[in-house]
């Protein structure tokens, strides 16, 4: 790109200044106590969240768990009612056929009441997680109208903070746009990598953006070179002054 005009470059180093004073306005909101207490209503519902979908995987588990067993138990008690069937309808009339039949029985039975037992954790285990279910619906439900209640708290507390947001944002837009397309995709770029500082001015032996004092060999190569070029400490844009 030929090399940007000194308004591009007044403007480049306006737009810096604007970035800087809405990086200031963030700090400043996240500094106030209510951002602070919205934030920890906000960790506490994602908290809670996290436990519901968990109780509710537990739910789940455990009601499939349920219908497997409701089944086997109905199916060991038709093959017990077949065999208790047999056992008097006269069919078996072998007394060795007629012990085998007795022990079916009484081993379905065994096993009937050992599902039937294990049933009765898992609905208990039910009972249990359904309970935590319906508290922690109840936890939610108050977190969630906190966050809505500590939002209204933060914003009227950062009221003065907001407008101001909005008075910068409209003048960061009108800069933005006035800018070189390709000029502001470089001090993006750079800002991006320099945690939102992305320009700096040489004033007199220092680099405005990363404060480094530049040795005079470095300062003479800037001088003598492009009115815009990076600083060769922080590989941030640098400003030359004519």
């Amino acid at each position: 790109m030929a090399e940007p005009t000194t308004e591009q470059l007044e403007l480049l180093l306006a737009l810096q200044d604007t970035d800087t004073r809405i990086r200031r306005l963030e700090h400043q909101r996240d500094a106030l106590p209510e951002q602070a207490e919205l934030d920890a209503a906000e960790a506490r519902v994602a908290e809670l969240v996290r436990e519901h979908d968990e109780v509710k995987l537990a739910l789940d588990g455990l009601a499939s768990k349920q219908r497997r067993l409701e089944r086997e138990i109905e199916v060991l008690s038709e093959r017990r009612d077949a065999e208790r069937a047999r056992l008097y309808d006269g069919t078996v009339t072998n007394a060795r056929e007629l012990r085998s039949v007795e022990a079916e029985i009484e081993t379905t039975g065994r096993r009937i009441a050992e599902q039937e037992d294990e049933l009765l954790e898992v609905l208990e285990g039910i009972e249990e997680l359904e309970a935590r279910q319906a508290t922690l619906d109840e936890d939610l439900a108050a977190q969630r109208q906190a966050v809505v209640e500590r939002t209204t708290a933060r914003d009227e507390a950062a009221k003065g903070i907001i407008a101001e947001f909005a008075e910068v944002g409209v003048v960061r837009d009108q800069q933005a746009r006035e800018l070189d397309g390709e000029l502001l995709e470089r001090y993006q770029a750079a800002a991006q990598r320099g945690g939102g500082v992305g320009v700096g001015r040489l004033e007199a032996t220092t680099c405005s953006a990363c404060r480094i004092e530049l040795s005079r060999a470095d300062v003479g190569e800037l001088l003598a070179g492009p009115p815009l070029t990076t600083c060769p400490e922080c590989r941030r844009l640098l400003v030359i002054p004519d």
